[in-house]
């Protein structure tokens, strides 16, 4: 038997040719909406052409479907109720195999109930969904199970209401007015501590219950990031003083608590780890504001950046919050070249250091920068070099972020110039060696 995908650009089936007995059709959904089934939704209807087209040509089609979110395994992803009405779809179109792909790992959300509905799905499409989902939901979680089953359907309710298009690469903060709103959050949270309750004296349980709730804390602490002084951010303004909301801070250590004692491996696709995590968000709330002579003030840059992150908004430079682990969140962009960015003081000023940090995901394309050189000058116009650092080597195992700090001799100054110069190319030991490399950069900090 011969494999062969048909996928994405070669997903549609051909017109004048036909698959030998021996050929099999790998078939894949990746571009569609997961909050919905694929044969009830309109904006599925290219998918439903095209593995019509294939049925008609081969008896050996394998169906390749993504029931996950790659880019954050732990999050709220409500398409259970999808399940059963897709694969009863796939198998009436003449497909023979699938590859269910779920999040399958430990803290991943509902990974044990999803393999395991997944696979009594495959064995017996027809098969009653809703007793299977009840009958594992009291097995696992015991006294605790009857709650979490309102959680799964309070969520299905407001996904199905909110008809909203759900993403395998989507981010929480896509579904904060809707599913993972302020009022859904506050209930979601009331189930996970009645079931908490509910299985106390069971410790084994309890964990359960702790992992299951995993995705509701994290959904809080990314759209936290992404409202940091707001109202479910994590800090409260007063007076011109930022003070950290003790709850928020007590959630970062309660998660990456839960995630040690059950031994979670990652939080998505790229492998990122919970002590990475842990240690990027505590870097990420560690406001620069007080002493911070750049809070607040104007960047320019030249070439702008990319409208794709953060919609090019160059303020994210100097809003006080540090970009974490997700580029897709507080930092900016510029795809294989390079950039000089320029902070304006507003006035003279003696400072004592300058920094500024970058990112590496080198799953994304996203190295650090070979150099970044800083300089300063009082008018704008005659700039005095101040030190250029440089990362050495290939890059093939770096921090996920990195910290450009210049403290010597900077003397007086307005104007703050840094001339990024990137890698350009992805190295050789990279699986797409040669494309263009990224460099995101975020957070200037003038002490």
């Amino acid at each position: 038997m011969i494999s062969t995908l048909a996928y994405q650009y070669s997903r549609q089936a051909p017109k004048h040719i036909k698959p030998a007995g021996n050929v099999q059709i790998m078939l894949c959904t990746i571009e569609l909406n997961r909050s919905k089934d694929i044969e009830n939704d309109p904006r599925s209807a290219a998918f439903l052409k095209d593995i019509t087209d294939w049925g008609k040509i081969s008896k050996n089609i394998y169906l390749w479907d993504y029931t996950v979110n790659f880019s954050h395994h732990i999050t709220p992803f409500p398409n259970l109720h999808t399940l059963q009405k897709n694969i009863q779809f796939f198998t009436k179109n003449n497909v023979n195999a699938h590859f269910q792909q779920p999040n399958a790992a430990v803290g991943h959300e509902f990974s044990e109930l999803k393999a395991y509905l997944i696979a009594r799905l495959l064995w017996n499409p027809a098969v009653n969904a809703d007793s299977v989902m009840t009958d594992f939901l009291n097995g696992y979680y015991g006294d605790g199970g009857v709650f979490i089953r309102k959680y799964i359907d309070h969520l299905t309710r407001e996904i199905n209401q909110s008809n909203e298009w759900l993403d395998i690469y989507g981010h929480p903060t896509a579904h904060a007015n809707t599913f993972l709103s302020a009022e859904n959050m506050t209930q979601y949270n009331q189930y996970f501590d009645d079931a908490e309750k509910a299985v106390q004296n069971d410790p084994t349980v309890l964990q359960r219950v702790k992992v299951c709730r995993l995705p509701i804390q994290y959904a809080m602490m990314e759209m936290g990031k992404n409202d940091m002084f707001g109202e479910r951010g994590f800090y409260t303004e007063d007076k011109n003083r930022f003070i950290l909301k003790p709850q928020m801070q007590q959630m970062i250590e309660d998660f990456y608590a839960v995630c040690q004692q059950n031994n979670v491996k990652n939080v998505n696709e790229a492998g990122l780890t919970p002590e990475e995590y842990y240690q990027s968000t505590k870097r990420f709330i560690q406001v620069q504001v007080e002493g911070n002579m750049a809070f607040r003030k104007k960047a320019t840059a030249n070439p702008t950046p990319s409208p794709k992150y953060s919609h090019a908004d160059l303020t994210i430079l100097t809003n006080g919050v540090q970009g974490a682990n997700d580029y897709k969140a507080n930092w900016l962009g510029w795809e294989a070249q390079d950039f000089e960015l320029v902070l304006d003081l507003e006035s003279l000023k003696q400072p004592e250091s300058i920094q500024i940090s970058t990112l590496y995901d080198p799953k994304s394309w996203i190295l650090h920068p070979k150099s970044v050189a800083c300089l300063v000058s009082e008018n704008g116009v005659d700039y005095l070099l101040v030190e250029t650092q440089t990362i050495a080597g290939e890059q093939r195992k770096e921090n996920v972020t990195h910290t450009f700090r210049f403290d010597q001799h900077i003397g007086s100054c307005r104007y703050v110039k840094f001339e990024v110069k990137g890698t350009l190319k992805l190295f050789n030991w990279h699986p797409s060696a040669g494309g263009g490399s990224w460099v995101f950069v975020d957070e200037i900090v003038v002490r």
